[in-house]
């Protein structure tokens, strides 16, 4: 099978790219060379007009890895790992607002994050995304030495929104479950991690999913976590994805944070959401 020379088209000055070019569904191994070494320059890729059946969704995940579970969302029939996030035209709140890294609370969260796009309103419903490995670059040395033997305790209560049960159950489009167990999926990670085919290191933590430091108390964490997140979601730090059906979106959760943006009351907005690449973060 001969090579496809994709295009890769930067989206912002630290992260981000969009591909085109390329039919996930038909790339030999020489043309997923290509798309890998797109994520890994770029942290974030979409990769335009695919056209893709769960099973092709879960093919690509592979790539990266193992699928991971996610436990508050039923999967889709025959395929567990993979769920919809379905935001009907009546409801106010959006699946994925603020910034986070997905599943740090557990154990080995996942590497990859593959969300694709089935219907999209015509306007809003963009997806930020912000390079920790950039935020972490621009912290002083005082800093990256304080930092450095710290781990965050994560846990996927939500408590800065009152509660993942509360959170979720404004959330009617999706077959949400288990949220009453949320206290008990509790992970600690390191603050700053390292990135094992680059060496990079990344800040590793957010204000949604990190209660605090470990050997700290709440009240004494939040002042840097809370300083952390501003530092690594400032502007130069971002870009942001358009949707459009057929856009598949997979981003290194190792190094980036995202967040999707709730602007687009009254219309609907329905994707398809792998996690893949189990890893314990160092």
């Amino acid at each position: 099978m001969a090579t496809t020379t994709i295009d890769v088209i930067p989206l912002a000055g630290s992260l981000g790219a969009e591909i085109r070019g390329i039919d996930l569904r038909r790339m030999s191994n020489q043309d997923w060379a290509q798309v890998h070494q797109a994520f890994l320059d770029h942290k974030v890729i979409a990769i335009r007009d695919q056209v893709l059946s769960p099973q092709d969704i879960m093919d690509v995940g592979a790539r990266f890895g193992e699928p991971n579970h996610y436990p508050f969302v039923k999967g889709l029939d025959g395929f567990p790992f993979l769920f919809d996030i379905v935001k009907e035209e009546s409801e106010t709140r959006n699946f994925g607002g603020g910034w986070h890294s997905d599943t740090t609370y557990m154990q080995t969260p996942p590497l990859a994050t593959l969300l694709y796009a089935i219907e999209t309103p015509p306007r809003g419903g963009d997806t930020l995304y912000c390079d920790m490995v950039a935020a972490y670059e621009a912290l002083s040395d005082g800093m990256k030495a304080m930092l450095a033997p710290l781990k965050g305790v994560n846990s996927a209560g939500l408590k800065h929104v009152g509660g993942r049960k509360a959170h979720h159950a404004a959330i009617g489009g999706m077959s949400i479950t288990g949220t009453e167990e949320a206290e008990t999926f509790e992970a600690v990670h390191p603050l700053v991690r390292t990135i094992a085919e680059t060496g990079q290191k990344a800040i590793y933590c957010s204000r949604g999913h990190t209660t605090h430091i470990e050997g700290m108390t709440e009240e004494e964490s939040r002042p840097l976590l809370d300083w952390l997140q501003a530092h690594a979601t400032r502007q130069e730090f971002t870009c942001r994805v358009n949707w459009k059906p057929g856009t598949l979106t997979i981003w290194d959760n190792r190094r980036t944070m995202h967040s999707a943006i709730n602007d687009y009351q009254g219309m609907r907005r329905h994707m398809r959401r792998l996690t893949s690449g189990p890893t314990h973060p160092v």
